[in-house]
């Protein structure tokens, strides 16, 4: 169970703060392990249900079996100590790899961005020097230092606002979480360090124009003493001779919210009726700290209505691409909505802010959002998911204040 669930983060050189590469690690540590089992904390995992890709829960019978173990006294069998070793990287060709050419510094402490309410966020566009078009199938991220980084969201950009981001600032980077233009970062996927590569199933690829960069969005957290942030990005490409599919960003967001100290209010983006036929393939969730719980629907066309997703505790420093097990099929007329429930009071042990304070802000890609990642089945449906993403962007862009809950339609239901 330490093997598949805890390993791949808790060993030297990983990203956990401590080793469980043994059983007395294990034991020394086992009341600890068991309540946050139990508060869903560790392992690292947001969404409920089982319909994913790499799902990290622990399962109640693995629960149960550490417990058992743990209250015996945590006995081992005959023989030498057994000292586990973390899983092997997943097989990864790196066709193409970018590099920061210099280190940014992680301060001691948080350091806000230019973006109001963000802090611990640092920004790198990555010249892809491309001649011609790419298939990118996946991604990996090698930080530089491990336990201080935590997310990495990545938008490639072929229109020079990630240069324009990086030319504005003196340092290496930009210190704030911007989004080249109108795309919202993430929406070419986001990685947890220490999940693993970011990677889409065969027959699919992030299509990336020539000349393009690759925008990212650093999420770290400080430790106490200055940390190295010069990280190395590995794409890995669909071979020219392989038939595959574009997959496209779609956006289910929310430009701007207003709460009022010791408030709490739910608020959804905008319902989007589905014009052809598609398949979702993963989501990746962004929204800020007072944010709670954040629910994804969908309703078909004959009626039926689905959660396709569902963080009862959400925690923006874990957030990640969330891929389906099997896609999920959209057929044309199904609506999406994306409903998120914030939370400004003092009890809110991530409120940022104590006492709280109004929160009071907008994003002109969304503040809040649930990026989709999906494939058309026909050319008609593409050319449709090219434009779908920009224009539901532009549309946030002209609301200057957001909709209030008596006036949008929902689909969420209660």
């Amino acid at each position: 169970i330490i093997q598949r669930r805890c390993v791949t983060c808790h060993a030297t050189g990983r990203v956990g703060p401590f080793e469980l590469v043994d059983a007395a690690g294990v034991r020394n540590r086992g009341r600890f392990l068991l309540e946050v089992i139990d508060a869903g904390r560790m392992p690292p995992w947001l969404p409920t249900g089982t319909a994913w890709v790499n799902h990290r829960t622990v399962t109640a019978a693995e629960r149960a079996t550490l417990a058992a173990w743990l209250e015996s006294g945590g006995p081992v069998g005959d023989g030498p100590a057994r000292v586990l070793d973390p899983p092997g990287s997943s097989p990864f060709r790196a066709d193409l790899t970018v590099e920061m050419p210099e280190a940014h510094v992680i301060p001691e402490e948080s350091d806000p961005a230019w973006h109001a309410g963000e802090i611990d966020v640092h920004g790198f566009t990555f010249s892809l020097d491309n001649d011609s078009p790419l298939r990118v199938q996946a991604i990996r991220h090698r930080p530089a230092s491990p336990q201080a980084m935590r997310v990495a969201a990545f938008a490639f950009d072929d229109t020079g606002a990630g240069r324009y981001l990086d030319a504005r600032d003196s340092r290496v980077g930009f210190l704030m979480g911007g989004d080249p233009g109108i795309k919202p970062m993430g929406a070419d996927g986001v990685i947890l360090v220490g999940s693993g590569d970011f990677r889409l199933p065969a027959g699919f690829h992030i299509p990336v124009p020539a000349a393009s960069d690759l925008v990212t969005q650093f999420q770290y957290r400080p430790t106490g003493v200055p940390k190295r942030l010069q990280e190395r990005i590995e794409l890995e490409l669909v071979p020219a001779a392989e038939a595959s599919r574009p997959i496209r960003w779609l956006p289910l967001a929310v430009g701007r919210v207003d709460v009022a100290a010791g408030e709490d209010q739910r608020v959804s983006s905008e319902v989007i009726v589905l014009e052809h036929p598609l398949q979702l393939l993963g989501i990746s969730p962004r929204a800020i700290e007072i944010c709670r719980s954040l629910l994804v629907v969908v309703e078909f066309p004959d009626g039926h209505r689905r959660e396709l997703v569902d963080i009862p505790d959400w925690d923006h420093h874990q957030r990640e691409t969330l891929r389906f097990e099997p896609p999920v099929d959209l057929p044309a007329g199904s609506r999406l909505q994306a409903i998120f429930d914030l939370d400004n009071t003092a009890s809110n042990p991530r409120n940022p802010d104590d006492p709280p304070q109004r929160v009071n802000r907008g994003r002109r890609t969304g503040l809040l959002g649930n990026f989709l990642h999906v494939a058309a089945r026909t050319a008609d449906g593409d050319r449709y998911l090219r434009s779908i993403g920009p224009e539901t962007i532009r549309g946030l862009m002209r609301r200057a204040r957001p909709t209030s809950e008596k006036s949008r339609e929902s689909i969420a239901g209660d």
